[in-house]
């Protein structure tokens, strides 16, 4: 068995996947890796890359693009590893990382879940959310906190046959939320590794307006409050969202005011699907 099973979810970013895999050689690990890049659909050549330069790499190859989630779940499926490493191709894995976050996990066994220091490409560190402060950012010991984001997120084998894969329902966003949440009332601590360092490119799959994903952004947040908080508090935030998307709707933007009036169609319709258990 391998002590860690990194997936990959890529698509149509052959340049930053290359660099991803190239940054997790060499970093030169002493845990043993297994490395799984689910591919959603890409035509820009990367399929060939990975067979081409990284021949130890198991390739996924989708038709089209499945989510983040669905996809993520096709390589936790079969991966052999002791831990799963949910790992974004925009990211450089700096030397000694990937062995931090294994000696803390294998040290610390109420830990169902971690993630390291995200750094901006100037290193300076990448803010993860705007209600963690100061004691998260800057902290020198690990802390628990309530999650962590999907960009580089471990978690423990034992905890996903316990918690179950990534909700599907979720096409993009939210789902790592939603996932550290579970294993949190699994009973599971989340460790934030100020000691294990990646750097992220940061929302570069997305730095582009893309009215597919933006709406599944919002849908995935209403579902989230549903899964998660009741029919109350649900019905309370729709509300709100749908004065907010009011205003937003005004927008002289074309393309984010269409998002914005499919979205209040889905709000005002309640077109959320029921939450998948496990």
């Amino acid at each position: 068995m391998k002590d860690i099973s990194i997936i990959i979810i890529n698509i149509n970013n052959s340049q930053l996947l290359k660099e991803c895999l190239q940054s997790i050689e060499k970093s030169s690990p002493q845990a043993s890796l297994e490395i799984i890049v689910v591919d959603n659909g890409s035509t820009d050549g990367s399929q060939q890359m990975i067979k081409t330069d990284f021949p130890q790499v198991r390739l996924m190859a989708n038709q089209e693009n499945l989510g983040f989630a669905k996809a993520n779940n096709q390589g936790l499926r079969v991966c052999q590893g002791r831990y799963a490493l949910l790992l974004n191709n925009d990211t450089i894995v700096k030397a000694g990382a990937l062995d931090q976050m294994v000696k803390f996990m294998d040290t610390n066994p109420q830990a169902g879940a971690c993630g390291p220091k995200l750094l901006n490409l100037d290193g300076t560190i990448q803010r993860q959310g705007g209600l963690l402060g100061k004691r998260f950012y800057f902290s020198t010991k690990p802390i628990t906190v309530d999650f962590v984001i999907g960009a580089c997120l471990m978690v423990r084998k034992e905890v996903i046959d316990q918690v179950g894969l990534m909700d599907e329902n979720l096409f993009f966003y939210n789902d790592d939320l939603d996932w550290c949440l579970s294993i949190r009332k699994a009973g599971h601590k989340i460790y934030f590794l100020p000691q294990a360092e990646v750097i992220h490119y940061g929302g570069y799959s997305s730095k582009t307006f893309n009215p597919q994903l933006f709406i599944e952004g919002f849908k995935g947040g209403l579902y989230f409050c549903k899964k998660h908080y009741g029919t109350l508090a649900y019905n309370a935030y729709r509300s709100l969202l749908l004065i907010l998307l009011l205003i937003l709707s005004l927008s002289p933007n074309g393309d984010r005011r269409k998002a914005y009036r499919e979205i209040i169609t889905i709000a005002r319709r309640g077109q959320i699907p029921n939450p998948m258990v496990k």
